[in-house]
């Protein structure tokens, strides 16, 4: 063939490759998923590194575009689409707390510890250690996302978590491009005191947080009302894609933040054009596509990270030095948790946040492939193109671009390795992981049995009917269905006896006949059987209710809000 394939496609397929051989060798393991492609990647980028006339190359795969404009509004639209409305509601003053001044808080932490635990307090490195805390400081919602689908986290922990990475991330980003913009103004000598530098910051901050959700919601409207006008799923699913990556692109073209828009999107389609506008095999699909489409994302991505790593950082004395001051930085800097958490629980009149899940809230602060990202961009700007001249000294970015790399790896590499292997012992250990709810979790299977059952034994009642089976196999199978459905019975009669069950089955029947009749209403109310002034006051009622059972104190967030 005269054809040459791409220079990448190579080494996408072994990392497909590798990836598909982890997932088969850990199926009996306890043993995240994405975590295990991090040390696998970690091993690959050892033998590499070491063995180079064997060299299985997945260099040249990522880069800062690839990661921004290819990677991240696919896993972010993703995340944001599922997360829902409801949920959001009941706790959005912790995830705004965490996302916007935790952020930059958190910047700041790490920034001044690093200033002076690492650069002495030299006042010419300040901008350069907070820039570094702009990298570290958000959780990343790739890493988050994908541990906490595998943990059996509590439906409202989760969406705690997996909020305040989405929107933290947006933040972080912003952050970056602000501290960025800064540094390069400071190397190049234009004067300014901290007065012009807090005031240019919080106007680039305002511009790209504001131009990037009205660009998010705005092409949001457009595609619901596209959804509107066709009833075909495959094209609703494509409008999604174009969603998705149209979002972010058209937000950094306007100099707006490309995550906040797709964030933005991704809840106004998932919420609003899901449920109203799209078909219902739309639905189904479009659930399926994305969650294909992030798994293998994921798997390519987690895998190049840990190679990556082990390929850009030299490991010695100083790097070691240098990985400890970051990784504890970041740490403290993350304890801001706590303070936050017990004032949206006693000052702000939100849902309560457990003890045991602010040290879920803590410890799940993962970093992954934005830090990368970002590191990245660093090195086309500083490294690749030194004839840009930002200074006089290459030599002099060239020493502070390795020092924080290290140090933004080694966080990424802890958090991923140390915080994501352990946090699932420790929910199960705090009482709040699987073990915590799995008579909830063998209830719904027991559930799912009886409806699979009682639908077969139905179609096959119609079936002879109509006489388009033999009996002699539709009473087999009968036998065998009816066996089935007296199994799930069974063992759903000795679920319900156990009575550390009872009150999560009662706050599941309760919220389950709350939302029947939410529901009710609504067809009501667009049917005109009932004006929308009553429909709104009694609903009004209903999500009050609703919301006071699903933040009970025993419940502990792990009744999910159901929809009728």
């Amino acid at each position: 063939m005269s054809a040459t394939p791409p220079v990448y496609l190579g080494p996408i397929l072994a990392a497909l490759v590798v990836a598909i051989i982890v997932a088969l060798l850990i199926r009996k393991m306890k043993m995240p998923y994405t975590i295990s492609l991090v040390i696998a990647g970690l091993v690959l980028g050892l033998f590499s590194k070491y063995k180079g006339e064997y060299d299985l190359s997945l260099e040249g795969i990522l880069s800062a575009e690839v990661i921004l404009f290819l990677i991240l509004p696919p896993l972010l639209f993703d995340g944001a689409s599922k997360l829902d409305w409801g949920s959001f509601k009941r706790i959005w003053r912790i995830t705004t707390i965490l996302a916007i001044p935790g952020v930059i808080i958190n910047m700041m932490v790490i920034g001044v510890l690093v200033w002076y635990l690492v650069w002495d307090a030299n006042p010419d490195m300040m901008l350069f250690a907070l820039l570094l805390g702009a990298i570290l400081a958000p959780t990343d919602p790739v890493s988050v996302l994908a541990l906490f689908k595998e943990c059996g986290a509590p439906h409202r922990l989760s969406a705690m978590v997996e909020s305040e990475s989405l929107f933290n991330d947006g933040t972080g980003v912003v952050m970056f491009q602000v501290m960025l913009a800064l540094v390069i103004a400071s190397l190049t000598g234009e004067s300014s005191t901290i007065g012009s530098v807090l005031i240019t910051g919080m106007a680039m901050f305002l511009q790209m947080v504001i131009i990037g959700a009205m660009v998010g919601g705005a092409l949001a409207y457009g595609s619901n009302l596209a959804l509107r006008w066709t009833e075909n799923h495959l094209l609703e699913v494509t409008i999604s894609v174009a969603l998705a990556f149209g979002s972010f692109f058209v937000a950094e073209q306007f100099h707006g933040s490309g995550v906040i828009a797709v964030v933005v999107a991704g809840m106004v389609l998932g919420n609003a054009g899901k449920h109203q506008e799209m078909t219902p095999q739309a639905r189904v699909a479009l659930d399926n596509f994305w969650e294909m489409i992030a798994f293998l994302i994921n798997s390519i991505l987690f895998l190049l990270i840990g190679f990556e790593i082990i390929n850009r950082v030299s490991l010695n004395g100083s790097a070691l030095t240098l990985s400890v001051i970051a990784i504890v930085s970041t740490l403290i800097a993350r304890l801001l948790v706590y303070p936050a958490s017990w004032f949206v629980t006693n000052y702000t009149g939100d849902s309560n946040i457990p003890k045991p899940w602010r040290h879920v809230l803590f410890w799940g602060g993962l970093r992954g492939s934005v830090p990368l990202a970002l590191m990245l961009i660093l090195l086309d700007l500083w490294i690749a193109h030194p004839e840009a001249g930002l200074v006089d000294d290459a030599s002099l970015l060239s020493s502070v671009y390795d020092e924080i790399l290290v140090m933004s790896f080694a966080v990424v590499l802890w958090t991923l390795i140390v915080q994501g292997l352990t946090i699932k012992p420790m929910m199960n250990k705090l009482g709040i992981g699987d073990s915590d709810d799995g008579l909830s979790h063998q209830f719904e299977h027991e559930i799912a049995e009886l409806i699979q059952c009682r639908a077969v034994l139905e179609e096959m009642d119609r079936m002879q009917e109509l006489g388009v089976s033999g009996e002699e196999k539709l009473a087999e199978s009968r036998e065998i269905f009816k066996q089935r459905r007296e199994k799930a019975q069974s063992n759903l009669e000795k679920i319900i006896a156990d009575s550390s069950f009872q009150t999560r089955l009662e706050g599941r029947l309760e919220a389950r006949l709350k939302a029947i009749q939410q529901d009710a209403l609504s067809k009501a109310e667009r049917s005109g059987l009932l004006s929308t002034h009553v429909g709104e006051d009694i609903r009004w009622k209903l999500d009050t209710e609703l919301t006071l059972l699903l933040d009970k104190e025993e419940l502990k967030g792990e009744v999910p809000l159901p929809k009728a």
